[in-house]
C-alpha cells in the first residue's frame, strides 16, 4: 500500500497491523488490503451488479457504433480506392497506350499512303483530261498501273472498341508494304502516257513550217516545198475537207529527170512524195481512202500513202515498196519525235 500524501510505499507496522507506516511524511496510516474485483463484485447487492453489467453492455454497444460509425467508410473508400486503381492500370493505361498506338500507325500509313495517291492522282487527271495519246496502249497501261495500286493500298479502319481488337489492327496497320516499285510503275506510265500525248497532240495539224523542219534532213529527201494558195496544184488549200498545207518533197532516190515539172511542187508526188496535213482525223481518212481507189492501178497508182495523226504520209510510186517503207518510216519517227 502507498502513502495517499506522499506516494511512497507504506511498512506495515508491527506493533498494530492494522496501520502502515510512512517514513517519509512520518505519519501512520489505516491499513487498507487490495480487494479484487470479484470480491467488491460478490458483496455488491444482486440488483445493484445487474444495473452495473447493463451500464456496461451499453457503454461497449455505444463504443462499438462509434467505431462502425469509422470502419463503414473506411472500408468503402478502400475497395473503392482498389477498384479504381485495378481499373487504371489494368483497364485503362493499356486501352489508352493501345490507342495511341493505332494513331501512329494510322499516321504511318497516312504519309505512305500519300506518296502513293501522289502518284495516282497524277495519273488519274491526265486520264480525266481527255486527252488522246499517238499510242493507246500508252493509256491502257496507265489505267491498269492505277489499278494495281489501288488494290495493294492500306485501307485505314475505322477504331475499334475493344483493347485487344485495337492492337489486332494496329498490328496489321504496321506490316510493312513497299510502295516504291507500284509508284515507279505509275511514274513511269504515266511519263509515257504524257509523251504519246504530246505526239498525237504534234501530228494534229501541224503548221507547214513544222513539217518541212522535221523531213527536210531526212535522208530519202534532198529538197521539200509547201503549197500556197497560189501555186497549189489540186486548189485545196484551207478549203472544207480539205488540207491545211501540203509539202512536196524530192528524194535522191528518184531519178528527176524522168519527171516533169518546173519545180518540186509542179512535179508533184512523184518527184518523192508528199506530206498532207488535214484539220481532222476523218478527212485525213477520206483522202486516204480516195487514195486507195489508185492502188495497184499501173499508170493513176499514186504511191504508198499512210496516215499518222491527221497527216497522209505519201511516197513516190517510182521508189520501191522497200525504199517506200523505209522512207514512210523516217518521216513518221521524225514527226513525232519529241525535242
Amino acid at each position: 500500500m502507498k502513502c495517499p500524501k506522499c506516494g511512497d510505499e507504506l511498512r506495515r507496522s508491527k506493533k498494530d497491523p492494522a496501520y502502515g507506516l510512512c517514513d517519509n511524511c512520518r505519519k501512520k496510516i489505516k491499513w487498507v488490503d487490495k480487494v479484487s474485483h470479484e470480491e467488491v463484485m460478490a458483496s455488491r447487492p444482486k440488483s445493484k451488479s445487474k444495473n452495473y453489467d447493463t451500464v456496461e453492455t451499453k457503454n461497449f454497444k455505444s463504443n462499438k457504433r462509434k467505431a462502425l460509425k469509422w470502419i463503414i467508410p473506411l472500408i468503402i473508400i478502400t475497395i473503392f480506392v482498389t477498384c479504381s486503381c485495378i481499373w487504371y492500370f489494368q483497364i485503362k493505361m493499356p486501352h489508352d497506350k493501345a490507342v495511341a498506338d493505332f494513331h501512329d500507325a494510322v499516321k504511318t500509313v497516312q504519309e505512305e499512303n500519300s506518296k502513293l495517291d501522289e502518284a495516282l492522282n497524277t495519273a488519274q487527271s491526265i486520264i480525266e483530261s481527255g486527252d488522246q495519246p499517238y499510242d493507246a496502249n500508252a493509256l491502257t497501261a496507265v489505267t491498269k498501273a492505277i489499278e494495281d495500286a489501288q488494290s495493294l493500298k492500306k485501307t485505314i479502319p475505322e477504331l475499334p472498341q475493344n483493347t485487344e481488337a485495337i492492337k489486332k489492327t494496329t498490328t496489321e496497320l504496321l506490316k510493312p508494304v513497299d510502295y516504291a516499285t507500284t509508284v515507279s510503275n505509275i511514274t513511269d506510265k504515266t511519263a509515257i502516257l504524257e509523251s504519246s500525248i504530246k505526239q498525237l497532240k504534234q501530228i494534229t495539224n501541224p503548221s507547214g513550217d513544222f513539217i518541212i523542219q522535221r523531213v527536210q534532213d531526212i535522208e530519202g529527201v534532198s529538197g521539200t516545198q509547201a503549197v500556197t494558195e497560189d501555186h497549189d496544184p489540186n486548189g485545196n488549200l484551207n478549203k472544207d475537207g480539205g488540207y491545211t498545207a501540203t509539202i512536196y518533197f524530192s528524194s535522191p532516190w528518184v531519178d528527176q529527170a524522168e519527171v516533169s515539172g518546173d519545180d518540186i511542187i509542179d512535179k508533184g508526188t512523184e518527184c518523192g512524195g508528199a506530206i498532207e496535213v488535214y484539220g481532222t482525223v476523218e478527212d485525213a481518212e477520206t483522202r486516204n481512202t480516195y487514195l486507195s481507189a489508185f492502188d495497184g492501178a499501173t499508170i493513176l497508182n499514186s504511191g504508198s500513202h499512210t496516215i499518222l495523226g491527221t497527216i497522209v504520209i505519201r511516197t513516190s510510186s517510182k521508189l520501191s515498196a522497200t525504199q517506200q517503207n523505209e522512207l514512210t518510216q523516217k518521216i513518221q519517227d521524225n514527226l513525232i519525235e519529241l525535242e
